[in-house]
């Protein structure tokens, strides 16, 4: 069917004669096969899959968290293997005997989705805006839970002065960013280290170095969009768009920056996208649901770094 594959904008004539060609036809469909469940179970597939095909692409948790994605029924553990120790000895000497320990826990499971509602009748008359306004809002506001969610346990993990890994003042300094970032390479085990915040801070960032060297972020237009800006000292610069919730609150405070190794962290899936739709009985609304189960887990808080920049209203 992909009825949910037309995207707005602008564009030549002929694509946009071709984008309203498309939507034309998807609002015909709806109107002729609404009462028909397989057109219907149809359509709630292609929207079960555009929005879990964009959350793919769009979310940046790669550079923020080890990604763990199995089967449902699977099970996801972190684990944690030392004691191995290496002696010298000479010739004909006795090698000492270490002894290795191994810690496994088990990520817990939780469930991240929505549920929304529409009139029928305003499905039938436009299905195409309706339904490309679902999908777009889903994308956009699971990407946005979900790391918000990851950023909540790093704030739970690193929660104020008290901690050494938070660090405060009245703007940000790069030479406190770089010894952050020094110090995160040097305890992380992973390759990939970075420098996540909303451009609040993630600017400060740009015109402090574009100041002293004349730095300037990728042009790559496809990291561009996706929010990766460059790379400073080996870490990714990395903007959180300001995704806001149904009440209008931004999910990631504008005051806060992250210098974070992938293996500090730690999130898995089970399955993808589970979704369903149906109508109310004796009622006039459609609904559809979907979820995601998802698990968390901070497991080395050493290996972030917390900025809080105290001019900025969070």
């Amino acid at each position: 069917m992909n009825t949910l594959t037309i995207n707005g904008g602008s564009g030549s004539s002929e694509e946009l004669r071709s984008i309203r060609a498309k939507m034309a036809a998807a609002d015909a469909a709806a109107r002729q096969y609404w009462n028909d469940p397989a057109w219907r179970r149809e359509m709630a597939a292609d929207i079960t899959t555009t929005v879990y095909e964009g959350f793919q692409h769009e979310n940046l948790l790669g550079y923020m968290a080890t990604v763990e994605n199995v089967e449902m029924g699977d099970r996801i553990f972190m684990e944690e293997v030392r004691g191995l120790e290496v002696f010298w000895v000479s010739m004909g000497g006795q090698i000492d005997q270490s002894t290795i320990t191994e810690e496994i826990w088990e990520m817990p499971r939780d469930y991240v989705g929505f549920h929304v509602s529409e009139l029928e009748e305003k499905l039938e008359s436009g299905f195409s805006r309706a339904s490309t306004n679902i999908v777009g809002l889903a994308i956009e506001q699971m990407d946005a839970a979900i790391n918000a969610r990851l950023l909540r346990l790093f704030q739970a993990a690193i929660p104020d002065a008290t901690s050494p890994y938070y660090i405060t003042a009245a703007g940000l300094s790069l030479a406190a960013l770089n010894t952050a970032i020094a110090e995160v390479q040097d305890e992380s085990r992973s390759d990939v280290v970075s420098i996540i915040g909303r451009s609040t801070m993630t600017g400060q960032i740009i015109d402090e170095l574009a100041d002293l060297n004349g730095f300037t972020p990728e042009t790559n237009e496809e990291m561009l969009r996706n929010g990766r800006l460059g790379l400073y000292r080996g870490a990714n610069i990395i903007r959180l768009r300001n995704f806001r919730n149904a009440n209008g609150a931004s999910y990631v405070p504008a005051n806060e920056l992250y210098v974070v190794g992938t293996d500090a962290a730690k999130v898995g899936f089970w399955g993808g996208l589970r979704a369903q739709e149906w109508s109310e009985q004796g009622g006039f609304y459609w609904h559809y649901m979907g979820r995601r189960t998802a698990g968390f887990a901070v497991r080395k808080p050493e290996h972030v770094r917390r900025f809080v920049d105290t001019a900025i209203t969070p």
